[in-house]
């Protein structure tokens, strides 16, 4: 809560000292009617024998305090309490002022993680929202953030492609990364279901681990024909990375970790595999039987790597919730091993399922590619604007607020036709609201000689009570690592200015010049909060509609 209402919180706490009354007292935002935010504390003390002396005594106290305009105690011994207008017009404005974090930490996020032998896809697109808002949620309380893409650029993917590529005699140079995009799936099939090619692709993948000569020429290619469009694609969805690094750079990395595992008698050999003596259930494989690494290796490996770049408060891996197990067994192996003091967390979420409930995928059933999805809602888009720059911010605005209202945990429908809709909780009315301030803000004219009318009507009282709440919404965001609560929160600050906008002349001849200030100065805290709001979740403003 903001410093205004622990000022109260502290005020009622004195008085239940003075009668001898320990407790922690916590205001909470109401949502009754007419009551702005209320205090269940004197409730579980209503049999005190002074109470109603403490009544008494909190009702005149909370009256002298300029926040406060109304108080009201109910028999039940529930504190009702509406702000003072001061309140409302010291609080719904200067946001940042009040969200710095008391320690300041530096935090890496690992999110994204595309592979190179394949396109990105709609599974994407959680990872890529919700990392980038937290991201952005955290760097704005003040915190040393990084975000690393972990690249998915190594391993048996790689040992896949190239061995499809010896098995098909094809020319590694005259590839193309729409090739790459059919061999990898091809490759994956064919291992499936023959067990001599995946044993070549396994031997393909061991060389490069060992940095064999030949296969780091034909990875290199690959590499180089992959990351120019993953980095491309990214741009105009518009997410950036702090770094690019993949599990090709942490190879030496993950050697040193097993060995030293091996000489600390950390792991033990199992028919030919590494296992690690701590115990879990199933129990940790650090190496196959062959000598071949699991992903677990080569996230332990990044995480000696990224140590030797800078040391971390806090490691934040925003990866699907399938992976609980896998990340759970990480951690655990990162303390065992000693190779990181951090605290690691694993950030899920659910997935993004079509109307059949099931993963997304396109009408013919094939993987919806998030290169085809960005084009299918532009096309969609294009009844609102022609102009090329503004529908490609209000695609990706599609793309990211439709993806980050659902609660991370929960799988979600993705709905083409009610994602562009201009009504409704969707990115385009948002954008609409935002659009509509600016273009107010732009036709005002200067006032001289008037001054701000601080009488508020209902309209008015409640754009500003909500704007007054930005930094309660943002702290659940914060702390609980779910954009979600600014997600809805915006969209209700955007839906509540709409209604404010309509019942309100702003700027008309007949509007006193006392009133047009009081208003311009509502509109001026809308569109900052709007703007500020869209930056933690990652959306960028348009400029008309």
């Amino acid at each position: 809560m903001i410093a205004g209402i622990k000022d109260i919180e502290f005020e009622i706490s004195n008085i239940l000292n003075s009668f001898e009354i320990e407790d922690d007292v916590e205001i909470r935002y109401s949502n009754i009617e007419n009551t702005d935010i209320q205090c269940n504390n004197l409730v579980r003390h209503s049999n005190h024998p002074d109470i109603k002396d403490i009544k008494k005594k909190i009702e005149s106290s909370l009256l002298d305090h300029p926040f406060i305009k109304t108080v009201e105690i109910a028999e039940n011994s529930f504190i009702n309490l509406n702000f003072s207008n001061e309140y409302l017009n010291i609080y719904s404005k200067n946001h940042t002022a009040r969200i710095t974090a008391p320690k300041k930490e530096s935090i890496l996020f690992d999110y994204g993680g595309p592979n190179i032998g394949k396109d990105l896809h709609v599974g994407h697109i959680r990872t890529l929202n919700i990392g980038r808002s937290l991201y952005n949620i955290f760097k704005l309380a003040g915190h040393d953030v990084v975000s690393d893409i972990h690249l998915g650029d190594w391993g048996m993917p790689i040992g896949l492609i190239l061995a499809y590529v010896e098995k098909e005699k094809i020319d590694i140079n005259s590839l193309t990364y729409l090739d790459l995009e059919t061999i990898y799936p091809r490759a994956s099939e064919l291992s499936a279901s023959d067990e001599n090619f995946y044993k070549e692709a396994q031997e393909i993948s061991k060389k490069l681990n060992s940095k064999n000569k030949k296969y780091l020429i034909k990875w290199e290619i690959i590499y180089n024909l992959a990351i120019p469009n993953i980095k491309n694609l990214l741009k105009n969805l518009d997410y950036e990375f702090d770094w690019w690094r993949g599990e090709s750079d942490v190879v030496d990395e993950v050697k040193t970790v097993v060995n030293n595992a091996i000489e600390k008698n950390l792991v033990i050999e199992d028919a030919g595999a590494l296992v690690s003596t701590e115990e879990d259930d199933p129990p940790i494989l650090i190496t196959k039987s062959d000598g071949s690494y699991l992903y677990l290796t080569t996230d332990l490996g990044t995480v000696a790597h990224r140590e030797k770049s800078k040391k971390f408060d806090r490691y934040i891996y925003v990866v699907d919730s399938r992976q609980k197990k896998h990340f759970e067994q990480v951690f655990k192996t990162v303390k065992y091993f000693n190779l990181s003091s951090s605290n690691f967390l694993h950030v899920g979420f659910g997935t993004v399922n079509g109307p059949d409930k099931k993963p997304f995928k396109t009408r013919d059933g094939n993987v919806y590619k998030l290169s085809k999805l960005h084009e299918d809602i532009k096309e969609k888009l294009k009844e609102y604007n022609e102009n090329e720059d503004v529908l490609s911010i209000l695609t990706n605005t599609v793309l990211t607020f439709s993806d980050l209202l659902p609660n991370r945990n929960q799988n979600y429908e993705f709905d083409l036709e009610k994602f562009t809709d201009i009504n409704g909780k969707t990115g385009v009315y948002i954008q609409y609201a935002q659009v509509r301030a600016k273009k107010l803000l732009e036709s005002k004219t200067e006032i001289v000689n008037a001054d701000v009318d601080n009488e508020y009507n209902h309209d008015e009282r409640k754009l500003l009570l909500l704007l007054s709440k930005f930094d309660y919404f943002y702290n659940q965001s914060l702390q609980n690592y779910q954009p979600h609560h600014l997600a809805d929160y915006l969209y209700n600050l955007c839906q509540t200015f709409n209604s404010f906008y309509a019942n309100n002349k702003i700027f008309s001849g007949d509007v006193p010049d006392e009133i047009k200030l009081k208003r311009t100065e509502i509109v001026e805290n809308f569109y900052n909060l709007t703007s500020l709001t869209f930056r933690c979740l990652g959306i960028k403003l348009v400029d008309s509609m």
